[in-house]
C-alpha cells in the first residue's frame, strides 16, 4: 500500500464547541455544525481535505500528540493578529530553508504551523 494524500484531519475535544470557534473565528477555516448521531460535531471540506472537531467526552487531561500545518498569505501579520486575541504563540514567525514558519496554540494544546513557502 501507498499513501496519496492526507484526505482528513480530525480532532476530538471535550470542549468540541470553543474548538470549533476558535478554527473558524481565529483561523478562517469554514467550519459548520453538523449532527449525524448523538453528538455534535464541526466539520468542512478545506482546500479538498475534510476537516473535523468532534465532542467527545471524557478527554480533559489527555496527552496531546497532534500539529496541523495552515499556509496563510502573510507569516507575520497572522501572528500579529492573533496575538491581538491572545492566542499562544509557539514559536515566533522564522526563516527557514522551506519558507517562513510560526507556530500557535489552539485550546486543547494542539500546535499549529502557520506557514509561507518562498517564492519561487
Amino acid at each position: 500500500m501507498n499513501a496519496k494524500r492526507i484526505d482528513a484531519v480530525l480532532l476530538d475535544s471535550s470542549r468540541g464547541e470553543a474548538l470549533a470557534r476558535f478554527y473558524r473565528d481565529r483561523l478562517g477555516v469554514p467550519l459548520e455544525e453538523e449532527r449525524h448521531g448523538s453528538e455534535p460535531h464541526w466539520a468542512c471540506f478545506f482546500e479538498g481535505i475534510h476537516f473535523a472537531i468532534h465532542q467527545k467526552e471524557g478527554l480533559e487531561g489527555a496527552p496531546r500528540n497532534m500539529s496541523i500545518s495552515f499556509e496563510v498569505a502573510d507569516v507575520d501579520a497572522a501572528v500579529a493578529e492573533l496575538r491581538r486575541a491572545g492566542v499562544a504563540i509557539v514559536l515566533e514567525p522564522q526563516d527557514r530553508p522551506y519558507g517562513r514558519l510560526a507556530s500557535i496554540q489552539d485550546p486543547d494544546g494542539n500546535v499549529i504551523h502557520l506557514h509561507r513557502y518562498p517564492a519561487r
